[in-house]
């Protein structure tokens, strides 16, 4: 850079709001496509003291072998068995391996061959104000993102 680029005013060195936005959606629609089918629909049926329970939210793919890491609520206390709905239309049963109620995450297997797990990110890296991807299925839309 320059002295009379530093010089410049920050407005002529910053690319234009529509720039900037184009930018922004392909950064996000491309880590959304590329996660996509590491994302499940989860629909849960627990067995409780007292009642059977139907329940649902999303897990992410930790490994091609099945394990997938979904949030403790999502599966219930007591014994929890479902299917997990890719976007692809594949929907494996899955079975609970772990949860723990104090972080809110539980693991559990889905019974499918070959599963694409999740590329995920080093959150020690991250600086305040980074751009930052988050997605789910949790009623089965084929994805919700959300960024910022």
């Amino acid at each position: 850079m320059t002295v009379g680029e530093l010089a410049a005013p920050l407005d002529d060195r910053l690319p234009s709001d529509g720039e900037a936005l184009d930018a922004y959606s392909r950064i996000v629609s491309s880590v959304a496509e590329r996660l996509a089918p590491s994302v499940a629909n989860l629909r849960v049926r627990s067995r409780g003291r007292r009642r059977d329970a139907l329940g649902g939210g999303s897990a992410v793919v930790l490994s091609a072998d099945g394990f997938m890491l979904t949030c403790a609520h999502v599966v219930g206390a007591g014994e929890a068995r479902g299917r997990a709905a890719f976007t692809d239309g594949s929907e494996p049963s899955f079975e609970v391996v772990g949860r723990d109620p104090l972080t809110d995450l539980a693991l559990i297997r889905a019974d499918a061959p070959a599963l694409v797990p999740a590329e995920l990110g080093d959150a020690a890296g991250l600086r305040v104000g980074q751009l930052v991807v988050a997605i789910g299925n949790p009623f089965g839309l084929g994805g919700t993102v959300t960024a910022g």
